[in-house]
């Protein structure tokens, strides 16, 4: 399959898809989901701050001990923000300031001249410790006062205009563990120029040299702090000590990411090493890994005597999510330490988590539900963590078939599960989002969750969107059921492409031809091939018929869309100029777009982008019903299951009220109850969510929805009649026949009778 297929990422519509999750469990007698050797068990403490700490920056492990920085205001001391140092043990006790620094060293004097009336802030950007303990701090203080006359009388917001600022610093300053200054460096010559400035990472080499990142740039300074040389960056992550003492730092390249030395005696950037581009978190090594990384499946480590990745944990098998990951540091006795950071409703958390190898035979029995997925979803993610940490009964265990999926071939792991259930491998719990699960249910292999829905004493029908659960039933039965959707669609102004919902080809033909100076009706990055597998993708069930083995491409609608899609570029170049979507639609270049409704932000931010005003007119069909539901995690039992109540507890677990509530912000729940929560509020005025935000090169007054535009989306949600299903076989059929007419060799009717001889053939032998 070729790179181009998920290049309309720059879209709602694929962004929406590629976000989707695949998930399955299993726990037969010859299942092959097999279960790890050992685990990381974590003991997760919740840091309990000193009172009066409001702002918890740069935690950093070394020495047995965890240091960190925290904001604190004192209005005894000339009204002043600042920042202490704290250390603590590693299970969160013992915390206790480092005595002996004062950030207002060599400073305190001078701001006393100017009276005790003096308002400001000494911050520390960034924290590190070497080799030896000595703890090192980029720190800046801006102060000002009010230099009001004598006779002043006035309200508090006139006395701005007597605002005087006083000269501030920017210094590098290094301490021992005490908090004793051996050291102050003024740096203030790289910051010059920048009002606003934010240093984000900070370390020093074996021969002190200081490594300092921001905006951009890295600059590499002396023990002396005199400017050595700079060198560009595509951002600025943290740096990476070797165990020689020199410094590396991980870029973006050609090829994607790496991992790159930083050679000193050069003044350039040294040995590069490609990275996997699914990197989320780089950190240093020790004696045994160059350096650890993370994805959103484990942590791993690149090995330093043969270069070889190997994976150190699996994040769920540890009870961990990567959310707010900040420090990993390896013990020595085998143990792991990491400290997290959570931003939630409550504010600011943090949690210092103790990971402790042991053998997956010695953990407390309990009954294993593998889920097999595919990119795994972060909210999912987060729920499966929390339901393994309280469950006393199951345990959920993950393998995310996401991770055989390539640049070349981003389905290649939907590809890879779809082959292992025909196989036989086949899991107790299947999220068949995009998956063409109507086959499985064909071949008997899905479980009807009406059975748990109707014997449940908490739960209703009619608890649920009630449109929704139809467009994804089967002959009158439910095989999957999911806690958020969005729908894809096809949008545009009424007055371009008319005022009703719905078009045949026919009908979309008619807007185009009426259109002729429109080049890019679609938009700018729209190609051929992106488009043909978007209408697979979202009438997979129009086309193919799995329960009664029916398969329907050879039809003229087919045709038509398949010339159609012959107009659009073979490539989108990438490095050409961006054009926004308002201007090109402004401009009558484009008409239309592939839209996704997941909030009602959104249905306001896409309306102004069309010139304001909105319709919902889905991909071309001879019903004049073209949108579609997009499940982000479709739950299916399957027949196999060896605990089927087990599974449906689990999956109950999304259907949530609450659970609904914390994550649905960019997604439609399926709970009737939160949906008109979340309605109710869009249309009210009060309500958080209302404003002015940029968006499409616009900016956009966000205001409470009117009773037309809620039954607008309304009607959107309640038109869907089918769901977006993928098959890889079957899109490699239309592909391939449809690349050939593309190129001119056969025609778009041969290519059709091409498509409909072959995904028959298929269907029948797979029935």
């Amino acid at each position: 399959m070729k790179k181009i297929i998920f290049r309309i990422i720059s879209t709602l519509l694929i962004l929406s898809i590629l976000i989707t999750t695949l998930m399955g469990c299993r726990n037969n007698d010859d299942d092959d989901f097999d279960n790890p050797e050992f685990v990381f068990l974590p003991e997760v403490t919740q840091l309990r701050l000193p009172a009066g700490v409001e702002w918890v920056n740069n935690l950093f492990a070394s020495n047995n001990k965890i240091y960190f920085d925290a904001a604190t205001y004192d209005d005894e001391i000339m009204q002043i923000f600042s920042s202490d140092i704290y250390e603590m043990d590693f299970d969160g006790t013992n915390i206790k300031t480092i005595p002996n620094y004062d950030p207002f060293s060599g400073i305190a004097i001078e701001l006393s001249q100017f009276g005790e009336d003096v308002i400001g802030n000494i911050r520390i950007h960034t924290l590190f410790i070497d080799n030896e303990g000595n703890i090192w701090i980029a720190e800046q203080g801006d102060f000002y006062f009010f230099d009001l006359p004598d006779d002043w009388v006035g309200e508090e917001w006139e006395k701005w205009e007597y605002r005087k600022n006083i000269p501030g610093f920017v210094r590098v300053r290094k301490l021992d563990n005490t908090g004793t200054e051996l050291l102050s460096i003024d740096i203030a010559h790289i910051t010059a120029g920048h009002e606003w400035f934010n240093i984000q990472s900070m370390a020093i080499d074996n021969d002190g040299n200081i490594f300092i990142g921001f905006d951009s740039k890295i600059h590499v300074l002396n023990n002396e702090g005199r400017a050595l040389f700079t060198l560009d960056t595509t951002w600025i992550d943290r740096f990476i000590v070797m165990q020689d003492g020199t410094i590396a730092h991980t870029e973006w390249r050609e090829r994607g990411r790496a991992f790159v030395k930083i050679d000193v005696s050069g003044k350039r950037w040294g040995e590069a090493i490609d990275l996997p581009n699914n990197v989320h978190n780089v950190f240093s090594g020790n004696d045994e890994y160059t350096l650890i990384f993370s994805d959103s499946v484990g942590l791993y480590g690149m090995e330093a005597s043969t270069g070889d990745i190997v994976l150190l944990l699996n994040w769920i098998d540890s009870d961990m999510t990567t959310e707010g990951l900040n420090s990993v540091t390896f013990l020595d006795d085998e143990r792991i330490l990491i400290t997290s950071q959570h931003w939630g409703s409550g504010g600011q958390s943090h949690e210092i988590i103790m990971l402790t190898k042991t053998p997956f035979s010695e953990i407390p029995e309990r009954l294993i539900l593998t889920l097999a997925t595919f990119n795994l979803d972060w909210n999912i993610r987060s729920a499966i963590v929390h339901f393994n940490r309280t469950s006393k009964t199951h345990r959920i265990n993950v393998t995310d078939y996401g991770t055989f999926s390539t640049d070349d071939d981003w389905f290649a792991g939907l590809a890879r599960l779809s082959t292992e259930i025909i196989s036989g491998r086949i899991p107790d719990i299947l999220d068949v989002s995009n998956l063409s699960y109507d086959r499985y249910v064909a071949s008997g292999l899905l479980v009807d969750l009406y059975t748990f829905i109707d014997s449940d004493p908490n739960l209703n029908r009619s608890d649920f969107m009630e449109s929704v659960l139809k467009a994804t039933e089967i002959n009158g039965g439910l095989y999957m059921i999911f806690p958020t959707f969005n729908i894809i669609t096809i949008s545009g102004n009424p007055s371009v492409v008319g005022d009703y919902p719905g078009w045949t080809m026919d009908e979309f033909l008619a807007v185009l031809a009426a259109n002729p100076d429109a080049d890019v009706p679609l938009g700018q990055s729209l190609t051929k091939e992106m488009f043909l597998q978007a209408l697979i993708m979202m009438n997979m069930d129009k086309y193919v018929d799995w329960v009664n083995g029916v398969v329907n491409f050879d039809s003229n609608e087919f045709i038509s869309l398949l010339e159609f899609a012959n107009t659009l570029p073979d490539d989108f170049d990438w490095h050409s100029e961006y054009i926004e979507t308002h201007k090109l639609i402004s401009s009558g270049r484009q008409l239309m777009m592939l839209d996704s409704f997941y909030d009602f932000s959104v249905y306001q931010i896409n309306r102004a982008t069309l010139g304001g005003e909105i319709i919902f007119k889905g991909f071309p069909a001879e019903n004049r019903n073209g949108n579609t539901l997009n499940s982000y995690s479709g739950f299916a039992i399957t027949e196999k299951c060896v605990d089927k109540e087990g599974a449906w507890s689990f999956i109950k677990s999304f259907l949530n009220e609450d659970w609904l509530r914390d994550n649905t912000r960019h997604s439609i729940p399926i709970m009737q109850s939160v949906f008109d929560e979340k309605l109710k509020d869009a249309m009210t005025e009060d309500e958080w969510g209302h404003g002015t935000v940029g968006m499409n090169g616009l900016m956009i007054e966000l205001k409470p929805l009117t009773q037309a535009e809620a039954d607008q989306i309304l009607a959107l949600i309640n038109s869907v009649t089918s769901t977006v299903s993928y098959d890889d076989f079957i899109w490699n059929i239309v592909s391939e026949s449809a690349s050939s007419f593309f190129a001119g060799q056969i025609s778009a009717q041969d290519a059709v009778r091409v498509i409909q001889n072959r995904v028959s053939t298929y269907v029948a032998e797979q029935g």
